[in-house]
């Protein structure tokens, strides 16, 4: 959940009190971002962290109308990330603990992009 200032109209994420344009005090109405897409505009591979899946991929990724949030990438080909990409949210799992017990959230997985034609 983002939050957008109901004076200005700009988005935050991770949600705010203060609106970062216009000063706005308490003023958000929160904004659900799990049917928008994004653009990532950083990442990193990390071959040492533990995963499900390794090796971790976490990316930087601007909300299309605002917000920016690290996640980690799902189903994802290290050699297919890229600055610029286009990236949807996945409701995944992220670990298991030892009592069987799930730890689930949003993870970012590349889409297809028409531009670039099929792989």
């Amino acid at each position: 959940m983002a939050s957008r200032c109901e004076r200005c109209g700009t988005r935050h994420l991770p949600p705010a009190r203060v609106c970062l344009h216009c000063h706005a005090v308490d003023q958000m109405t929160e904004e659900r971002l799990a049917d928008v897409q994004a653009t990532v505009a950083t990442f990193t591979i990390d071959r040492l962290a533990f995963s499900l899946a390794p090796p971790v991929v976490a990316a930087v990724v601007d909300f299309d109308g605002g917000g920016r949030y690290q996640f980690e990438m799902a189903d994802v080909d290290p050699a297919d990330v890229a600055i610029g990409k286009r990236v949807a949210m996945s409701f995944r799992r992220l670990y298991t603990a030892t009592t069987g017990v799930h730890d689930y959230f949003w993870k970012a997985v590349l889409v297809n992009d028409p531009a670039e034609g099929s792989k």
